[in-house]
Protein backbone atom coordinates (compact mmCIF):
# COMPACT_ATOMS: atom_id res chain seq x y z
CA UNK A 1 0.00 0.00 0.00
CA UNK A 2 1.52 3.23 -0.92
CA UNK A 3 1.33 6.52 1.50
CA UNK A 4 -1.41 8.02 -0.65
CA UNK A 5 -3.56 5.23 -0.01
CA UNK A 6 -3.35 5.19 3.38
CA UNK A 7 -4.90 8.03 6.03
CA UNK A 8 -2.01 7.56 8.97
CA UNK A 9 1.30 9.15 8.55
CA UNK A 10 4.83 7.32 7.91
CA UNK A 11 6.92 8.56 10.91
CA UNK A 12 8.64 7.68 13.77
CA UNK A 13 6.87 8.78 17.05
CA UNK A 14 10.09 10.80 18.03
CA UNK A 15 9.17 12.72 15.27
CA UNK A 16 5.47 13.49 15.70
CA UNK A 17 6.16 16.77 17.77
CA UNK A 18 8.21 19.35 16.59
CA UNK A 19 11.81 19.02 18.07
CA UNK A 20 13.90 21.79 19.95
CA UNK A 21 17.99 21.65 20.06
CA UNK A 22 18.01 20.42 23.79
CA UNK A 23 22.05 21.84 23.95
CA UNK A 24 20.06 25.32 23.81
CA UNK A 25 17.63 24.39 26.49
CA UNK A 26 19.81 22.84 29.14
CA UNK A 27 19.96 22.92 32.56
CA UNK A 28 16.06 22.39 31.98
CA UNK A 29 13.82 24.50 34.83
CA UNK A 30 11.33 21.82 34.12
CA UNK A 31 11.71 18.60 32.63
CA UNK A 32 10.52 18.00 28.86
CA UNK A 33 8.40 14.94 29.96
CA UNK A 34 7.83 12.32 33.08
CA UNK A 35 7.58 8.80 32.31
CA UNK A 36 5.13 6.99 34.70
CA UNK A 37 5.52 3.47 35.07
CA UNK A 38 1.79 2.09 36.74
CA UNK A 39 1.97 -1.47 36.16
CA UNK A 40 5.96 -3.04 35.46
CA UNK A 41 4.49 -6.53 35.15
CA UNK A 42 3.91 -7.65 31.26
CA UNK A 43 2.15 -10.18 30.32
CA UNK A 44 4.36 -10.42 27.05
CA UNK A 45 8.18 -11.84 26.97
CA UNK A 46 9.29 -10.44 23.88
CA UNK A 47 12.86 -11.69 23.40
CA UNK A 48 14.64 -8.42 22.90
CA UNK A 49 12.86 -7.48 26.20
CA UNK A 50 14.56 -7.73 29.77
CA UNK A 51 10.96 -8.62 31.03
CA UNK A 52 12.13 -12.32 28.59
CA UNK A 53 15.45 -12.54 30.25
CA UNK A 54 14.43 -13.94 33.73
CA UNK A 55 17.98 -14.67 35.46
CA UNK A 56 19.14 -11.02 34.60
CA UNK A 57 15.89 -9.93 36.73
CA UNK A 58 16.24 -12.61 39.41
CA UNK A 59 20.26 -11.30 40.07
CA UNK A 60 19.01 -7.29 40.18
CA UNK A 61 16.33 -8.23 42.70
CA UNK A 62 14.02 -6.93 40.61
CA UNK A 63 10.55 -6.51 42.49
CA UNK A 64 7.55 -5.51 40.10
CA UNK A 65 4.27 -4.46 40.69
CA UNK A 66 1.26 -1.93 39.79
CA UNK A 67 1.25 1.64 41.52
CA UNK A 68 -1.07 2.56 43.64
CA UNK A 69 -3.78 5.07 42.32
CA UNK A 70 -2.28 7.48 45.71
CA UNK A 71 1.20 7.45 44.56
CA UNK A 72 0.04 8.20 41.00
CA UNK A 73 -2.15 11.20 41.95
CA UNK A 74 1.01 12.47 44.10
CA UNK A 75 3.05 12.20 41.44
CA UNK A 76 1.03 14.61 38.84
CA UNK A 77 0.60 17.03 41.75
CA UNK A 78 3.95 17.28 42.55
CA UNK A 79 4.71 17.80 38.43
CA UNK A 80 2.29 21.00 38.57
CA UNK A 81 4.99 22.71 40.96
CA UNK A 82 7.31 22.90 38.08
CA UNK A 83 7.56 26.35 36.21
CA UNK A 84 6.16 25.38 33.08
CA UNK A 85 3.92 22.88 31.85
CA UNK A 86 5.41 19.35 31.03
CA UNK A 87 5.35 18.26 27.16
CA UNK A 88 4.13 14.63 27.63
CA UNK A 89 3.20 12.80 30.99
CA UNK A 90 3.83 9.17 29.65
CA UNK A 91 2.19 6.40 31.21
CA UNK A 92 3.87 2.73 31.26
CA UNK A 93 7.72 1.48 30.16
CA UNK A 94 8.62 -1.08 31.74
CA UNK A 95 5.40 -3.40 31.77
CA UNK A 96 2.45 -3.52 30.27
CA UNK A 97 -0.20 -0.31 31.77
CA UNK A 98 -3.25 -1.74 30.45
CA UNK A 99 -2.85 -4.53 33.21
CA UNK A 100 -3.49 -1.55 36.12
CA UNK A 101 -7.29 -2.22 36.85
CA UNK A 102 -7.39 1.78 37.37
CA UNK A 103 -6.01 2.75 34.16
CA UNK A 104 -8.89 4.78 33.22
CA UNK A 105 -9.08 6.88 36.80
CA UNK A 106 -5.35 7.52 35.81
CA UNK A 107 -5.35 9.17 32.97
CA UNK A 108 -8.48 11.31 33.77
CA UNK A 109 -6.57 12.56 36.93
CA UNK A 110 -3.61 13.61 35.00
CA UNK A 111 -5.91 15.28 32.03
CA UNK A 112 -7.59 17.03 34.55
CA UNK A 113 -4.76 18.16 36.88
CA UNK A 114 -3.61 19.66 33.35
CA UNK A 115 -0.04 19.34 33.88
CA UNK A 116 1.28 18.20 30.88
CA UNK A 117 0.19 19.40 26.92
CA UNK A 118 -0.15 15.65 26.54
CA UNK A 119 -0.98 12.31 28.71
CA UNK A 120 0.20 9.14 26.35
CA UNK A 121 0.04 5.95 26.54
CA UNK A 122 2.11 2.75 25.65
CA UNK A 123 0.44 -0.77 25.29
CA UNK A 124 1.08 -3.67 23.41
CA UNK A 125 -2.69 -3.73 22.79
CA UNK A 126 -3.27 -7.37 23.76
CA UNK A 127 -5.92 -6.08 26.68
CA UNK A 128 -7.48 -3.64 24.91
CA UNK A 129 -11.15 -3.87 24.83
CA UNK A 130 -14.31 -2.29 23.37
CA UNK A 131 -15.12 -1.45 27.02
CA UNK A 132 -11.60 -0.05 27.77
CA UNK A 133 -11.05 1.54 24.54
CA UNK A 134 -14.32 3.69 25.50
CA UNK A 135 -13.04 4.21 29.27
CA UNK A 136 -9.61 5.34 27.82
CA UNK A 137 -10.81 8.03 25.63
CA UNK A 138 -13.34 9.41 28.02
CA UNK A 139 -10.54 9.95 30.26
CA UNK A 140 -9.30 11.95 27.84
CA UNK A 141 -6.00 9.97 26.41
CA UNK A 142 -4.78 12.45 24.04
CA UNK A 143 -2.11 9.94 22.45
CA UNK A 144 -1.49 6.08 22.35
CA UNK A 145 1.67 4.03 20.85
CA UNK A 146 0.97 0.16 20.00
CA UNK A 147 3.16 -2.12 19.99
CA UNK A 148 2.73 -5.11 17.47
CA UNK A 149 5.38 -8.11 17.88
CA UNK A 150 4.49 -10.03 14.95
CA UNK A 151 1.64 -10.27 12.04
CA UNK A 152 0.48 -13.77 12.94
CA UNK A 153 -0.25 -15.70 15.67
CA UNK A 154 2.77 -17.71 15.05
CA UNK A 155 5.03 -14.93 15.14
CA UNK A 156 3.49 -13.89 18.75
CA UNK A 157 4.52 -17.15 20.42
CA UNK A 158 7.74 -16.50 18.65
CA UNK A 159 8.91 -13.24 19.85
CA UNK A 160 6.29 -12.91 22.62
CA UNK A 161 5.88 -16.19 23.91
CA UNK A 162 2.06 -16.10 23.93
CA UNK A 163 -0.69 -17.13 21.66
CA UNK A 164 -2.35 -13.81 20.47
CA UNK A 165 -5.44 -14.16 18.71
CA UNK A 166 -4.98 -11.85 15.47
CA UNK A 167 -8.58 -11.06 14.61
CA UNK A 168 -9.42 -10.31 18.01
CA UNK A 169 -6.12 -7.65 18.47
CA UNK A 170 -7.22 -5.95 15.17
CA UNK A 171 -10.66 -5.99 15.55
CA UNK A 172 -10.20 -3.85 18.68
CA UNK A 173 -7.60 -1.52 17.56
CA UNK A 174 -10.16 -0.91 14.82
CA UNK A 175 -12.75 -0.16 17.67
CA UNK A 176 -10.05 2.60 19.69
CA UNK A 177 -9.69 3.96 16.25
CA UNK A 178 -13.19 4.55 15.58
CA UNK A 179 -14.18 5.96 19.26
CA UNK A 180 -10.87 7.26 19.90
CA UNK A 181 -12.15 11.07 19.46
CA UNK A 182 -8.77 13.77 20.36
CA UNK A 183 -6.56 10.87 21.01
CA UNK A 184 -3.75 10.21 18.41
CA UNK A 185 -2.75 6.87 17.34
CA UNK A 186 0.30 5.32 16.58
CA UNK A 187 1.17 1.61 15.58
CA UNK A 188 4.66 0.32 15.33
CA UNK A 189 5.99 -2.86 14.57
CA UNK A 190 9.79 -3.80 15.67
CA UNK A 191 12.07 -5.32 12.25
CA UNK A 192 15.39 -6.02 12.41
CA UNK A 193 18.06 -5.97 9.54
CA UNK A 194 18.05 -9.63 7.52
CA UNK A 195 21.26 -9.37 7.69
CA UNK A 196 21.55 -11.08 11.01
CA UNK A 197 22.01 -14.61 10.40
CA UNK A 198 20.69 -16.72 14.04
CA UNK A 199 18.10 -18.08 14.58
CA UNK A 200 16.87 -16.25 17.37
CA UNK A 201 17.31 -13.12 15.09
CA UNK A 202 15.27 -14.63 11.50
CA UNK A 203 12.14 -14.55 13.56
CA UNK A 204 12.32 -10.61 13.83
CA UNK A 205 12.63 -9.86 10.04
CA UNK A 206 9.81 -8.71 8.36
CA UNK A 207 9.64 -9.65 4.54
CA UNK A 208 8.63 -6.96 1.75
CA UNK A 209 5.01 -9.06 2.02
CA UNK A 210 5.11 -8.87 5.21
CA UNK A 211 5.85 -5.39 5.25
CA UNK A 212 3.15 -4.26 2.76
CA UNK A 213 0.75 -6.15 4.66
CA UNK A 214 1.44 -3.92 7.79
CA UNK A 215 0.97 -1.08 6.48
CA UNK A 216 -2.09 -2.37 4.45
CA UNK A 217 -3.97 -3.96 7.51
CA UNK A 218 -2.84 -1.20 10.01
CA UNK A 219 -2.95 2.13 7.67
CA UNK A 220 -6.04 3.23 7.79
CA UNK A 221 -6.91 2.17 11.81
CA UNK A 222 -4.56 4.84 12.90
CA UNK A 223 -2.72 8.40 12.52
CA UNK A 224 0.73 7.63 12.22
CA UNK A 225 2.42 4.23 11.64
CA UNK A 226 5.97 2.93 11.32
CA UNK A 227 8.47 -0.04 11.32
CA UNK A 228 11.39 0.51 13.85
CA UNK A 229 14.38 -1.32 13.92
CA UNK A 230 14.98 -3.56 16.79
CA UNK A 231 18.22 -2.01 18.07
CA UNK A 232 20.35 -2.81 21.94
CA UNK A 233 18.55 -0.91 24.42
CA UNK A 234 17.90 -2.73 27.45
CA UNK A 235 21.35 -2.85 29.07
CA UNK A 236 22.67 -6.14 30.68
CA UNK A 237 20.13 -8.16 29.54
CA UNK A 238 21.03 -11.68 27.43
CA UNK A 239 19.53 -9.87 24.74
CA UNK A 240 21.51 -7.01 24.29
CA UNK A 241 24.76 -9.20 24.96
CA UNK A 242 24.67 -10.73 21.34
CA UNK A 243 23.86 -7.18 19.58
CA UNK A 244 26.05 -4.80 18.44
CA UNK A 245 25.49 -0.72 17.65
CA UNK A 246 25.17 -0.11 14.27
CA UNK A 247 25.17 2.80 12.34
CA UNK A 248 21.45 3.31 12.29
CA UNK A 249 19.27 3.62 15.30
CA UNK A 250 15.81 2.64 16.35
CA UNK A 251 14.32 5.38 14.15
CA UNK A 252 16.04 4.94 11.18
CA UNK A 253 18.53 7.76 12.17
CA UNK A 254 22.04 7.82 11.37
CA UNK A 255 23.95 7.34 15.12
CA UNK A 256 26.92 7.80 16.81
CA UNK A 257 29.47 4.65 17.43
CA UNK A 258 29.52 6.14 21.32
CA UNK A 259 28.20 9.60 23.08
CA UNK A 260 30.04 10.44 26.38
CA UNK A 261 27.01 12.00 27.62
CA UNK A 262 23.77 10.37 27.91
CA UNK A 263 21.00 13.11 26.69
CA UNK A 264 18.15 11.53 28.68
CA UNK A 265 19.77 12.01 32.38
CA UNK A 266 18.97 16.29 31.23
CA UNK A 267 15.37 15.90 29.83
CA UNK A 268 13.29 13.29 31.66
CA UNK A 269 11.98 11.93 34.59
CA UNK A 270 11.08 8.07 35.07
CA UNK A 271 8.58 7.28 38.38
CA UNK A 272 9.25 3.28 38.59
CA UNK A 273 6.07 1.77 39.54
CA UNK A 274 7.69 1.15 44.09
CA UNK A 275 7.99 5.37 43.97
CA UNK A 276 11.61 5.05 43.31
CA UNK A 277 12.90 7.35 40.72
CA UNK A 278 15.33 7.19 37.72
CA UNK A 279 16.56 10.15 35.03
CA UNK A 280 16.18 7.38 31.95
CA UNK A 281 13.49 5.18 31.27
CA UNK A 282 15.98 2.06 30.22
CA UNK A 283 17.27 1.46 33.92
CA UNK A 284 14.86 -1.73 34.37
CA UNK A 285 17.45 -2.85 37.29
CA UNK A 286 16.85 0.73 38.88
CA UNK A 287 20.75 1.07 39.25
CA UNK A 288 20.51 5.00 38.99
CA UNK A 289 18.35 5.87 41.68
CA UNK A 290 18.61 9.76 42.01
CA UNK A 291 15.77 9.47 44.37
CA UNK A 292 12.05 8.49 45.61
CA UNK A 293 8.87 10.46 45.27
CA UNK A 294 7.15 8.82 48.02
CA UNK A 295 9.05 10.77 50.10
CA UNK A 296 10.43 13.69 48.09
CA UNK A 297 8.66 16.08 45.48
CA UNK A 298 9.08 15.58 41.68
CA UNK A 299 11.03 18.88 41.64
CA UNK A 300 12.95 18.19 44.80
CA UNK A 301 14.55 15.04 42.78
CA UNK A 302 15.04 17.25 39.41
CA UNK A 303 16.87 19.88 41.15
CA UNK A 304 18.71 17.98 43.63
CA UNK A 305 22.21 16.73 44.04
CA UNK A 306 21.86 12.72 43.01
CA UNK A 307 20.85 14.25 39.50
CA UNK A 308 23.14 17.34 39.65
CA UNK A 309 26.44 14.72 40.20
CA UNK A 310 25.10 12.87 37.31
CA UNK A 311 25.15 15.01 35.01
CA UNK A 312 28.75 16.64 36.02
CA UNK A 313 29.48 13.31 35.77
CA UNK A 314 28.01 12.73 32.27
CA UNK A 315 29.70 16.02 30.92
CA UNK A 316 33.29 15.30 32.28
CA UNK A 317 33.23 12.33 30.53
CA UNK A 318 32.68 9.55 33.08
CA UNK A 319 30.19 7.89 31.66
CA UNK A 320 32.07 4.92 31.20
CA UNK A 321 32.64 4.42 35.14
CA UNK A 322 28.86 5.15 36.10
CA UNK A 323 27.28 1.27 36.90
CA UNK A 324 24.53 0.43 34.44
CA UNK A 325 25.15 3.42 32.22
CA UNK A 326 28.57 2.47 31.48
CA UNK A 327 26.79 -0.43 29.72
CA UNK A 328 23.87 1.06 27.78
CA UNK A 329 23.42 2.16 24.03
CA UNK A 330 20.27 3.92 24.02
CA UNK A 331 21.88 7.27 24.06
CA UNK A 332 23.30 6.07 20.60
CA UNK A 333 20.11 4.25 19.59
CA UNK A 334 17.03 5.29 20.96
CA UNK A 335 17.83 9.52 20.64
CA UNK A 336 19.26 11.50 18.13
CA UNK A 337 20.20 14.59 21.07
CA UNK A 338 24.26 14.91 21.06
CA UNK A 339 25.33 16.98 23.76
CA UNK A 340 29.36 15.74 23.48
CA UNK A 341 29.94 18.81 21.28
CA UNK A 342 28.51 20.97 23.86
CA UNK A 343 29.63 19.53 27.03
CA UNK A 344 31.76 22.94 28.07
CA UNK A 345 28.99 25.31 27.26
CA UNK A 346 26.62 23.14 29.31
CA UNK A 347 29.06 22.99 32.58
CA UNK A 348 29.03 26.36 32.37
CA UNK A 349 25.40 26.88 31.90
CA UNK A 350 25.03 24.71 35.33
CA UNK A 351 27.66 26.51 37.21
CA UNK A 352 30.26 24.03 37.42
CA UNK A 353 33.36 25.21 38.32
CA UNK A 354 36.28 24.18 36.09
CA UNK A 355 38.19 22.69 38.93
CA UNK A 356 35.35 20.42 40.32
CA UNK A 357 36.74 17.22 40.29
CA UNK A 358 35.12 13.81 40.02
CA UNK A 359 36.72 12.42 43.55
CA UNK A 360 33.71 12.64 45.73
CA UNK A 361 31.15 12.18 42.86
CA UNK A 362 28.84 9.49 44.06
CA UNK A 363 27.96 8.46 40.29
CA UNK A 364 31.83 7.37 39.58
CA UNK A 365 33.44 4.05 40.48
CA UNK A 366 36.96 4.15 41.70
Amino acid sequence: MSDQEMSAVVQPRIYSAPKVRLEEQVPLRTPFSAHIDVSSLCNFKCSFCFQADSVAMKKADLKRGMMPVDLFKKIVDDLGEFDDKLKKIKIGNHGEPTLHPDLPEMIAYARNKGVAETIELFTNASKLTPELNQAIADAGLQRINISLEGLTSERYMQVANVRQDMDELIRNIAHLYSVRGECKMYIKIADRTSSFDKADHRIHVLNEEEREYFYAMFGNICDEIYIERIVPQWAETQADKQNEVDETGMYDQTIKKYKEICPFVFMYLHFNCDGTTSPCTLDWPRKVVIGNVITQSAKEIWEGDALRQLRVAMLKEARNKINFCNNCSAPMVCVDEDLDPYKADVLQKMGVCENETLENNMWVKA
